[in-house]
C-alpha cells in the first residue's frame, strides 16, 4: 500500500508544499529546519489539519482532497501518531492510557483493558500498568504511548521526535525499541527527527524540506 501526498497548506505567510510518497514497510524520515513544516507534514495525514489545495491518499483511501472537498476525520484514517512527549493522559494509568484508543472506538472496558495488558507486557512494562506518568521515566512514558498508538492497530505510524525530549538513557532505549517495532509494522512509518544518529540508524528513505524565504516563507518537500 502506498501513502502518496501532492498538496500544500498556507498558514499565514508560510507556505508549504508536499510532493511524497512512502511504501508499506518504509521508514521515510523527513528532516529540515526548525519551523519548515515537518511537524505539520505528519498533522496532515493524521488529519489534524487540512490541505488548502492537493491531495492526500493511502491505499486508493482519499484522506483528504481540498478541490471535491472530501475530508477523513483522523479517528477514521487508522493513523497512529507518537509525539515527542508522549502526550499521556496524566490523570489515567499506564493501562488505562494504552486501553484509551481502544475505548474511544467502541471497544467494551473489560476487552480494551485485556488488550491493553497484553500489549504492555510485549513492551516489557507489564508490572507499570497501574503507575501514572508521572511515576514513569521519559523511556517509560514513550513506551506507554507506541503501546497506547499500536494496540489500534494503525495503517500508517507517525513520529514526531520520539526521542528529542529524553536523556541518553532514554533515547538509547527507545531507539531500540523502535528498531524492534520497525521489524513488525507492515504499513508505512514517517519520522520527524533531528538526531543524526537516529536518522541513519532506522530510516530506509530520507526526504529533506527545502525552504525559501523572502515576504512568505515557501517550503517544499519531496522525496
Amino acid at each position: 500500500m502506498t501513502l502518496r501526498m501532492t498538496c500544500s497548506i498556507d498558514r499565514g505567510n508560510f507556505h508549504l508544499k508536499i510532493d511524497l510518497t512512502a511504501q508499506d514497510g518504509e521508514v521515510l524520515a523527513i528532516i529540515g529546519p526548525n519551523g519548515a513544516g515537518k511537524t505539520t507534514t505528519l498533522m496532515l495525514v493524521a488529519g489534524l489539519l487540512a490541505c488548502s489545495r492537493g491531495q492526500i491518499i493511502h491505499d486508493g483511501l482519499v484522506f483528504d482532497d481540498a478541490a471535491e472537498g472530501v475530508f477523513v476525520q483522523p479517528e477514521n484514517r487508522h493513523v497512529g501518531i507518537v509525539f515527542q512527549d508522549g502526550a499521556l493522559f496524566a490523570h489515567l494509568s499506564a493501562l488505562q492510557n494504552v486501553a484509551f484508543g481502544l475505548r474511544a472506538r467502541g471497544t467494551k472496558k473489560r476487552e480494551a483493558l485485556a488488550t491493553a495488558a497484553i500489549m504492555l507486557d510485549s513492551f516489557d512494562m507489564g508490572s507499570y500498568g497501574a503507575h501514572l506518568p508521572h511515576q514513569l521515566s521519559g523511556g517509560q512514558r514513550q513506551r506507554i504511548a507506541l503501546a497506547r498508538t499500536l494496540v489500534t492497530a494503525p495503517a500508517i505510524l507517525l513520529l514526531d521526535e520520539p526521542t528529542a525530549a529524553l536523556d541518553t538513557d532514554g533515547r538509547d532505549e527507545t531507539r531500540g525499541l523502535l528498531s524492534h517495532v520497525f521489524t513488525s509494522f507492515s504499513g508505512p512509518v514517517l519520522l520527524v527527527s533531528h538526531q543524526t544518529e537516529e536518522i541513519n540508524a532506522m530510516a530506509t528513505t530520507i526526504a529533506r524540506i527545502d525552504v525559501q524565504r523572502d515576504a512568505n516563507v515557501v517550503a517544499t518537500l519531496t522525496n
